[in-house]
């Protein structure tokens, strides 16, 4: 209950957000049925990261991996299979860094695909839940005009602030 509650309110939260102009965009849309049929494959990845940021980093049409260390990096690995059957390698260890809070758990609290659903160019956010041995998509619309850089540090601080409102109850 309380995945699904945080997991909730930062897609709340991230409604007016555009993920990612230096990223190039894909072509391809995704609804929410499209990304429950990948978020088993990428969801439990070949090197086990907990709550990845899924997103096409390179442009090529096929989602990457960002994983969140606890140290504070943001490891970039690339899928350099396809669509449907991934297979990632390591291609940045430190593709960008974040505050780490000491008292505070890092990384996202779920798994979070960044893609296109309607065809205007920006990434919507999906993200997932697991319930019951089955996973479940939320989707929130983006529409403001953030880069991704700008995006991942406003994550990381709506994941603080909430999770120091659910520690202060």
């Amino acid at each position: 209950m309380k995945t699904s509650f945080v997991a909730g309110f930062i897609l709340l939260l991230m409604s007016h957000f555009t993920f990612a102009k230096d990223i190039a965009p894909v072509n391809k849309l995704f609804g929410k049925n499209e990304i429950k049929a990948l978020a088993e494959t990428y969801v439990n990845n070949s090197f086990h990261i907990k709550n990845p940021a899924i997103v096409d980093v390179d442009g090529d049409g096929d989602f990457d991996l960002l994983n969140f260390t606890k140290k504070g990096k943001v490891e970039y690995y690339k899928n350099t299979g396809t669509l449907e059957s991934p297979v990632f390698i390591l291609e940045n260890k430190n593709y960008d860094s974040y505050e780490v809070s000491s008292f505070l758990p890092s990384g996202l609290p779920v798994p979070v695909f960044f893609a296109d659903n309607d065809g205007d160019n920006d990434k919507d956010v999906f993200g997932i839940v697991k319930e019951d041995s089955k996973y479940d998509v939320m989707f929130i619309e983006n529409t403001m005009d953030l880069d991704h850089y700008t995006l991942i540090t406003i994550i990381l601080v709506l994941v603080i602030v909430l999770l120091v409102v659910l520690i202060l109850k």
